[in-house]
């Protein structure tokens, strides 16, 4: 589909939400996110996006292109299509900055509506005149009056809008593009400029002149300072019909668009006299068949195989693996009774549900610990060796079977096979060779033989299932070294036996910045690849009892456990010495080691050293700061301002999208997002509630995703530094937040110029 991206601009408080709520449809109002749509123009389906802006969010400049803002919501902003903009008619405060706005976007070129809200209140009690202020804006492409009571004029306004960006595709594409306004205006004349007639522009200046934009002010006379809006809109220079075609810059950009992502499950417009849809809006959520469909379908693009990695991961909270088995034979067996289809197109079709089986297998081999679903597996891989052309495919899945540990931690969050139903069950007759689905896997396995049709291409199938065998193996090994991160990890526990002393702190002075950093990533990047990805959904699906009783939440704890540990361990280095220049040289090289850890794509270390430093207890020592080089703070408060809270932690999200491999994240965060997508929403939904609602999926899957890749690729010169982790790991310090900051009180009193000593008891009484 064409995309198409929509601003809704207008003052604050103008109703920009409740507009595009009633525009597309929605329950509610949409939230902070941009809004997608699927609308059908002339039978034509469009992608369609629009974006909620105050008008103080960007600067405007009636002398040049309206500049829009290089992000939103946390996304890059792509190049916007046409405008929809908005004003209050019971605020006469929401119009005093649509001259300049206005003017901004006819130099940009975009067709731009002018809707005014709250047009339910009496016309004798607003406070803007809609028909001035429409007769003045002569260079909008139409004018609409909307309110809650008549949600059709806002989608009206929303589809007017769009006719006219259709349109001007339409005329680019033959090579004829016409302007905006002349989509609205058919009836006026143009002369050979693409512009109105002067006497088009004095004959509505004329009418506007008669009446006030803004009720109860006086037109304005000749010796008036203050201009009316509507004077303002009319003022000399400030030309409100479209004076250049020079494209907006933001055309450099269009492929920013691609990072938002359109789902069938949005709310579509409804039919009305002017907007007409071939088929009605869908239901909310998605069938299990229809998910294991998309998971089985061929992979078109990146979003595909991203959908199978967070199916696969997140499908135990929705059914059992069983279930999912059965589905998956089941369509296997539709392949094979397809006669319609050439030989060649059904031997691709199975080794694609073939390869999403054993990229199964390979990630989640606990999924098969209950004796029910490994004895069908186990028939299934048997079935498979016996054809040469999924020999690899089985060789591989009987690896994963023989050397996986098979474990079901399966504690109260996730969908599982009974075990009680396991001899009397209708899936444990799926994989038996005398059972009738046995017999059928069997007959449609024996059905893949192309030797009587073409031998010749027997090798080259082989060959291509074995190179994408091969990279399931690499990526595999990484999967299947969780246990020996796991037991290196154990390794890593504090043991708080050497006492902090000068000695102490020589070695830490005399070790390098960048063995300190190497090993705290080292150490990090153990603890982060023993974390396997369900672990963090369990994690946030179970509460303290549940985890308490899971094995996969000593992964989670130790890192976490890890993360405080670092930061008063930063803590007690700094505050070891008495004097302030030891303090000092330690805070500084503390803030040299952030640095680096900034370059290794540590974000986690980063945050825990800066945790340490920016805690209480050393945050008020302001002898100790005022010592440290200020050329070192200011690259360190570049640091703070990284990982800072602002915007929800945004420039750190903006850095962690762009961050190459390896990179290590700031799992306290990403575990709280976990935590905010699934107890935001329902996995099932509808009005029998059998729908799965798998946009919390989605949301979900965007949290996992970057840390499954992320896993996927190791620091590949990193080495032990046994100085280092000693320092770091066994160091004798107090642990309690209380005793750290009663020593930082000790080193540096409240008398002698700390922290506390610039407190006044009532310090808005000072003398002047």
């Amino acid at each position: 589909m064409e995309s198409i991206n929509i601003a809704a601009i207008g003052a604050n408080g103008v109703g920009k939400s409740h507009f595009i709520q009633r525009a597309i449809g929605l329950p509610k109002a949409p939230g902070p996110q941009p809004t997608a749509a699927r609308i059908f123009i002339d039978n034509v389906p469009y992608a369609v996006t629009l974006f909620e802006l105050d008008l103080e969010y960007f600067d405007v400049n009636p002398e040049r292109q309206i500049q829009w803002p290089r992000q939103i919501g946390g996304t890059m902003m792509p190049a916007i299509d046409g405008v929809l903009l908005l004003y209050d008619v019971m605020n006469k405060e929401s119009i005093m900055e649509l001259p300049q706005t206005l003017t901004a976007l006819v130099n940009s070129s975009l067709p731009t509506v002018l809707v005014a809200t709250k047009c339910d209140n009496p016309e004798n009690v607003r406070q803007v005149n809609t028909e001035a202020l429409a007769a003045a804006c002569q260079s909008c492409v139409s004018d609409f009056k909307t309110s809650a009571s008549k949600p059709e004029n806002s989608r009206n306004a929303l589809f007017r809008l769009l006719k006219v960006l259709v349109m001007n595709r339409q005329a680019e594409a033959s090579g004829t593009r016409r302007r905006a306004a002349s989509v609205a205006h058919l009836d006026t004349p143009h002369d050979s400029t693409g512009t109105r007639p002067m006497s088009q522009h004095s004959k509505h200046s004329r009418a506007s002149s008669d009446m006030s934009l803004v009720r109860g002010l006086p037109p304005q006379s000749a010796g008036d300072d203050n201009q009316t809006v509507s004077s303002m809109l009319r003022t000399p220079g400030i030309r409100l019909d479209r004076h250049n075609t020079t494209p907006s810059f933001l055309d450099i950009e269009e492929s920013d668009g691609e990072s938002f992502h359109y789902n069938d499950d949005i709310p579509i417009l409804q039919r009305n006299d002017d907007i007409s849809f071939d088929r009605p809006a869908k239901k909310t959520g998605v069938t299990f068949d229809e998910l294991v469909d998309r998971l089985l379908a061929p992979k078109m693009s990146r979003s595909d195989s991203n959908f199978a990695d967070v199916f696969l991961c997140l499908y135990r909270k929705f059914a059992a693996p069983g279930e999912l088995f059965t589905a998956i034979l089941t369509r296997l067996d539709q392949v094979k009774e397809d006669k319609s289809v050439h030989y060649l197109t059904k031997t691709s079709s199975q080794l694609r549900i073939i390869e999403v089986v054993a990229k199964w297998v390979a990630s989640y081999p606990g999924d098969f610990a209950r004796p029910t679903t490994r004895k069908t597996l186990e028939d299934f891989i048997k079935h498979l060796s016996s054809e040469p052309i999924f020999a690899a495919a089985a060789q591989q899945m009987r690896r994963n079977l023989e050397f996986s540990v098979f474990e079901d931690d399966d504690t109260g969050w996730a969908k599982s096979d009974v075990i009680e139903e396991d001899s009397a069950s209708g899936a444990s007759s799926l994989g038996r060779p005398d059972g009738p689905r046995g017999s059928d896997v069997t007959e449609s396995i024996s059905s893949l033989s192309v030797e009587d049709h073409n031998p010749a291409r027997r090798p080259s199938a082989t060959s291509s299932l074995n190179t994408d065998i091969g990279t399931t193996k690499v990526h595999q090994f990484q999967f299947h070294s969780y246990e020996d991160y796991e037991r290196e990890a154990a390794t890593m526990v504090p043991t708080y036996t050497m006492p902090l002393t000068k000695f102490r702190y020589h070695i830490f002075m005399d070790t390098s910045d960048d063995d300190i950093a190497d090993e705290i990533t080292r150490i990090d990047w153990v603890m982060f690849s023993s974390i396997r990805i369900r672990d963090l959904v369990r994690h946030v699906s179970l509460n303290a009892q549940q985890r308490e009783k899971s094995r996969g939440m000593k992964n989670v704890n130790r890192m976490v456990t890890h993360f405080n540990h670092i930061a008063k361990w930063v803590a007690n280095m700094i505050l070891m010495r008495d004097k302030a220049k030891h303090r000092a040289q330690m805070l500084e090289k503390f803030m040299s080691i952030a640095l680096k850890l900034r370059q290794l794509n540590n974000y986690n270390g980063l945050a825990a050293v800066l945790a340490g430093i920016n805690g209480t207890a050393i945050h008020r020592l302001a002898q100790t700061k005022a010592l440290v080089p200020a050329d070192v703070q200011k690259r360190f408060a570049r640091l703070v301002l990284l990982m800072g809270t602002q915007k929800s932690h945004f420039a750190y999200r903006l850095a962690w999208e762009n961050s190459p491999l390896p990179r290590i994240p700031f799992m306290p965060l990403h575990r709280r997002d976990l935590v905010s997508a699934e107890e935001g929403s329902m996995t099932f939904i509808g009005p029998e509630g059998d729908r799965v609602n798998w946009k919390k999926f989605e949301v979900l899957g965007e949290v996992c995703l970057p840390i499954m890749k992320s896993q996927g690729t190791p620091y590949p010169n990193l080495t032990k530094h046994d100085v280092a982790r000693e320092l770091i790991l066994d160091c004798l310090m107090p642990i309690d937040d209380e005793d750290i900051y009663q020593r930082s009180v000790t080193v540096e009193s409240q008398g002698a110029g700390g922290y506390d000593a610039g407190k006044k008891k009532f310090p808005w009484f000072a003398k002047q």
